[in-house]
């Protein structure tokens, strides 16, 4: 069945609906696809609940029907038949209302993101063309790229007028010193984290109220090469694009501040964003900078003492902060072995963030997955990016079987 015609199915099921309970991610991609599915209820006069998640489980699910899962629910193998899913990731789940580019022969990693996965939905219930821009979120966010489905959306949204670029400095920030400050990708050693590092080097690059961007880049890039990897170096500048109808207006800031948000525990602020109220605007840059800085500390305690091989997990001690460590450590620094980040709780379980090399073959989605389950957890991803929890006592056998799997 194609991914048009799965959406459709989904949209007249929804129709059917007189009330839904919404469960999304709490990532920009999960908030985003949330943020378009709750508009499009909203437009199309169905009552819903929107609330946000950091993981999900069988044992966990809401018992609150009908339920749309986002951004989540493919990697369950044992949901209700009746759920509905919108999601990329890996699938395993078997239902009959289900959205996943992965099931039309999509790449979920990279042409298609969950949000773009909503928005064919959304628009299968009426007209939401002009919430295109939230899809960015998810393409930002999950590191994917202007191809396949995302390019068509893409384009009949510059076309349309609900986004717009330039070229730039492709830093989240309000301002270049504060561009600088929260950098993680690159992650500049010496200037991330330091406010008034930051500011210094901005004085040292201005002529009067002039920046010199040429200038401003090529030390940065001197500055991030000590330790980046080279692809990540040239990311420092490109596309900057333009939400016309967003509340923040630059889709890096935006999809900064919503994965932010959403991770630190203020989920109810990214979707107020997302859904076009400017009130809680500075509330949710605050946020998100303070999140930034806490990952920015963490990533400096990282280069301390950095692992020697795959058997070595990376511990972490913010569970808010693990998934960004594994891709800001996994986006930056050279390694030849997966990148896992483990987050041991206080109710026993431990979480982990598994980053891998996509040229390696492996899906590392698939890996964690049935890894997961032999320790009695659950666990699931993409290709190179993946997620786990189980019983910390399991943690010293589930990295041995990762890096068993994956070489090191």
């Amino acid at each position: 069945m194609s991914i048009d015609t799965a959406a459709k199915d989904l949209a007249n099921e929804l129709l059917r609906q007189r009330y839904v309970e919404v469960l999304c991610h709490h990532d920009a991609d999960g908030i985003a696809a949330g943020s378009i599915m709750a508009m499009a209820l909203y437009r199309a006069s169905i009552p819903f609940r929107l609330r946000i998640t950091p993981r999900l489980s069988e044992k966990n699910l809401p018992k609150t029907k009908p339920l749309l899962l986002c951004d989540l629910g493919s990697g369950l193998t044992e949901l209700p038949e009746d759920t509905m899913v919108i999601d990329h990731h890996l699938s395993f789940f078997e239902g009959p209302y289900h959205v996943n580019p992965r099931l039309d022969g999509i790449n979920g990693d990279k042409d298609l993101s969950a949000a773009g996965a909503a928005y064919l939905v959304a628009n299968a219930l009426g007209d939401n063309r002009d919430l295109a821009g939230l899809i960015l979120l998810g393409i930002i966010g999950d590191n994917q790229t202007l191809t396949g489905k995302n390019q068509e959306i893409y384009r009949e949204a510059l076309g349309n007028g609900i986004i717009s670029k330039k070229r730039g400095i492709t830093l989240p920030g309000r301002n270049p010193a504060e561009q600088i400050e929260l950098a993680t990708k690159p992650f500049l050693n010496g200037l991330s984290g330091s406010e008034e590092e930051s500011k210094n080097l901005i004085q040292e690059v201005s002529s009067g109220d002039t920046l010199q961007k040429d200038l401003l880049c090529s030390l940065l890039v001197l500055q991030a090469s000590e330790i980046c990897r080279t692809e990540t170096l040239s990311s420092i500048w490109g596309d900057v694009w333009v939400l016309e109808r967003e509340v923040v207006e630059h889709a890096q800031d935006m999809a900064f501040v919503v994965d932010s948000c959403g991770k630190a525990g203020a989920g109810s602020t990214a979707v107020s964003l997302c859904l076009r109220s400017s009130k809680l605007t500075e509330k949710a840059f605050g946020v998100a900078r303070s999140h930034r800085k806490a990952l920015i500390h963490e990533m400096n305690q990282f280069l301390t003492i950095p692992p020697s091989d795959a058997t070595t997990p990376v511990l972490c001690s913010n569970q808010h902060l693990a998934s960004d460590l594994a891709d800001t450590i996994f986006h930056n620094i050279p390694l030849s072995f997966p990148v896992i980040v483990a987050v041991k709780k206080d109710d026993g379980s431990c979480s982990c963030s598994i980053r891998s090399n996509p040229k390696s073959g492996i899906i590392l989605g698939e890996v964690v997955h049935d890894i997961a389950q032999e320790f009695g957890g659950h666990g699931g991803g993409h290709q190179s990016r993946a997620g786990a929890t189980f019983a910390c006592e399991h943690l010293d056998k589930f990295v041995s079987g990762i890096a068993e799997v994956c070489g090191s």
